[in-house]
């Protein structure tokens, strides 16, 4: 056992092993039943399910691929965590790799498209969404807070920082793997650090990510890019986690190769899915340019036709304005 592991164990004698170590039967037999990891779960999808019966009189659109999307979040969430996955991960490093990539690169971006700000908060009991949530949301020291964690540079700079930690500081990843304590402060920590990454991509409605489309690109590219190097080191580096070398595997797979692997899932699928992600928002983003220009040509050939009027602002699909004859322009 490494020293970080040993230290662990001693200062938490009655912390059990990482989740599935004790597993005596096949590998797909091994799922978890965690009730840190269920019971929230299941408490965020009653609570958007109970929101949106709640909200009859709706301000704004809210199509039922927004709701698919935030279950198949929750149910790739526990799927990553709770089924055999987690098992082979604690015996592959391939496989642990797998299950982090879904839960920062798939789970958490889906649940934010399912924009579970207004369902969630309906779905809350009154005096706690009037009595605590609304006031903290009103109290500036909080909105100071929220606007400093969920900042571009911040967001980068927190999961860059946890993803170099977990991997690479001297027997952490160790720890993790034979701590059932220590792997769910790192889910748990990936978590929200992928929530506040991603925040700056995706609209979780009604809230906005505050970068414009063209810096949301570019913020993609450049803010995965110390995700993919270490991805990279990780492929060509010597073996680094001790724990695999004592571990039995499960598959016929050498613990070097068994590396190469998971750093190429870190590192080309990684990259493949920020370029994925990349292209979509740029598709967006030439959308409602196009709806903008077409609204503001609407405007400009009402204005010319004979009798015609004016039109001081032309409402487009996402909610802006854009100037029309009647408004002055840069």
């Amino acid at each position: 056992m490494t020293m970080a592991a040993t230290t662990v164990s001693r200062l938490l004698p009655g912390v059990p092993p990482a989740h599935g170590a004790e597993h005596g039967g096949e590998w797909w037999q091994a799922w978890n039943f965690d009730p840190e990891v269920i019971v929230p779960v299941v408490l965020a999808g009653l609570l958007y399910v109970n929101g949106l019966r709640r909200w009859r009189d709706r301000s704004r659109s809210h199509p039922p691929w927004r709701t698919a999307l935030y279950f198949g979040g929750l149910a790739l969430l526990l799927l990553a965590v709770e089924s055999p996955l987690d098992y082979l991960g604690e015996h592959h490093f391939t496989f642990h790799m797998a299950q982090h990539e879904l839960l920062l690169m798939l789970a958490v971006p889906m649940i934010l498209l399912g924009a579970p700000t207004t369902p969630s908060l309906l779905g809350m009991p009154r005096r706690l969404r009037m009595g605590v949530v609304r006031r903290l949301a009103g109290a500036e020291p909080v909105r100071r807070l929220y606007r400093f964690v969920t900042s571009p540079l911040i967001a980068v700079a927190l999961l860059t920082a946890l993803l170099w930690a977990w991997h690479l500081a001297p027997g952490w990843y160790d720890a993790a793997l034979e701590n059932a304590l220590v792997h769910d402060l790192q889910h748990i920590s990936y978590v929200v650090a992928g929530l506040l990454f991603w925040w700056n991509v995706i609209d979780p409605a009604p809230l906005k990510a505050r970068l414009p489309y063209p810096l949301r690109m570019a913020y993609l590219l450049i803010g995965g890019t110390p995700k993919h190097f270490l991805g990279a080191l990780v492929t060509f580096a010597d073996p680094l986690y001790d724990v695999y070398q004592e571990v039995e595997p499960v598959f016929a797979l050498s613990v070097p190769d068994d590396q190469v692997i998971g750093g190429l899932i870190m590192w080309a699928w990684s990259q493949m899915m920020h370029l994925i992600v990349i292209a979509a928002v740029f598709f967006i983003w030439a959308r409602r340019a196009e709806a903008e220009q077409q609204a503001l040509d609407a405007g400009w050939e009402a204005a010319d036709r004979p009798g015609g009027v004016a039109i001081e602002a032309v409402e487009v699909s996402d909610g802006g304005r854009v100037a029309g004859p009647g408004e002055g322009g840069d």
